[in-house]
């Protein structure tokens, strides 16, 4: 038998749920403001590098040129993305955390999961149907936040994207993606395993503060690279093997800076999609192979984490005690 219908009925379920949600309309809406205010921000800002070199050229006398070396800003336009990545990290896991609770909040509340018990639907048709809801409005809200930075960066630098370019913010938009599903299955789960769902909504949102915003926040401020705006080694002109062999004299604190940064998904996540993008600037201009040669780690860690959450939200459905517990 044919069991799909099923778990299509349970997703146009979650879709519809979610689209008539005013709490998840409004953070969409709100991630995709700030979106347009960081790429215009960063327009800005390259515009500004622009004016002050051909400022800096127009002051020099013929003489000076010869001996003065003065290097064009040079323009990435994924290199516009980075506030991007930092609300999808922020505001986008917070969508998710909403959407994954809510998915399980409100078959509790309304007893529906008893419900469900009883009807010849099994945990994965569920499970299923959860997922594809889930992905479904989650991957929308990534494939309109790509579309409109496309858009965007394209009007306001009035220059196309190569192929290539366009390839890497695929990558990252399917990046994105799997962070965020991770983050519903991670309130999924949480909702489902603890009966009282105020308290795994707040569990939720604190591990949420712990592991996106605390931990992150001391990883960087730990860096030395971030004391100086731009990079201490860039303004420090210091190639890539001279930044290994000063990081290499403080061995053991930089152990702990990374072990702290590698405990949290956000990092693997960032540290992945700043890399495809340019952002970081050694991997400018660089191929997508070299660039999964040195990044697979992150990817591969990312994807461990999305399994587990599956897997929590999986055993969860699977388990008929705690689908039929009272909120």
């Amino acid at each position: 038998m044919n069991r799909s219908p099923h778990i299509i009925t349970i997703a146009r379920k979650e879709v519809k749920d979610a689209s008539r949600n005013s709490l998840f309309l409004t953070l969409a809406f709100f991630l995709l403001a700030l979106t347009g205010i960081s790429i215009l921000v960063a327009s800005f800002a390259f515009q500004s590098q622009v004016a002050q070199y051909h400022a800096a050229l127009s002051q020099l006398s013929p003489a000076q040129l010869q001996s003065i070396v003065l290097t064009q800003p040079a323009y990435y336009p994924l290199q516009m993305l980075r506030g991007t990545v930092e609300y999808l990290e922020i505001i986008g896991a917070v969508i998710a955390l909403v959407l994954g609770y809510l998915s399980i909040a409100k078959e509790k509340g309304n007893n529906t999961s008893r419900l469900l018990l009883t009807r010849p639907v099994t945990r994965n048709e569920l499970m299923g149907g959860k997922l594809l809801g889930a992905s479904v409005m989650l991957g929308t809200l990534v494939l309109g936040i790509g579309l409109f930075t496309v858009v965007a960066i394209s009007g306001i630098g009035h220059v196309g994207f190569t192929t290539s370019e366009l390839i890497k913010l695929g990558l990252v938009l399917l990046y994105t993606f799997g962070y965020l599903l991770f983050f519903f299955c991670f309130s999924a789960a949480l909702a489902l395993f603890i009966s009282d769902l105020p308290r795994a909504l707040m569990l939720a949102f604190s591990l949420w503060l712990v592991f996106v915003l605390i931990i992150p926040q001391i990883g960087d401020t730990m860096d030395p690279d971030n004391q100086v705006p731009g990079g201490f080694f860039a303004h420090m002109h210091m190639t890539q093997n001279g930044q290994e062999a000063v990081i290499g004299q403080f061995k053991h604190y930089e152990n702990l800076r990374n072990a702290l940064e590698v405990s949290s998904v956000e990092k693997h996540y960032e540290r992945l999609s700043f890399a495809t993008l340019g952002i970081k600037t050694m991997y400018n201009d660089k191929s997508l192979g070299f660039i999964m040669n040195d990044k697979w780690p992150d990817l591969l860690v990312l994807l461990l984490f999305l399994g587990a959450g599956i897997a929590l939200s999986y055993a969860g459905m699977s388990n008929k005690r705690i689908m039929a517990a009272s909120p």
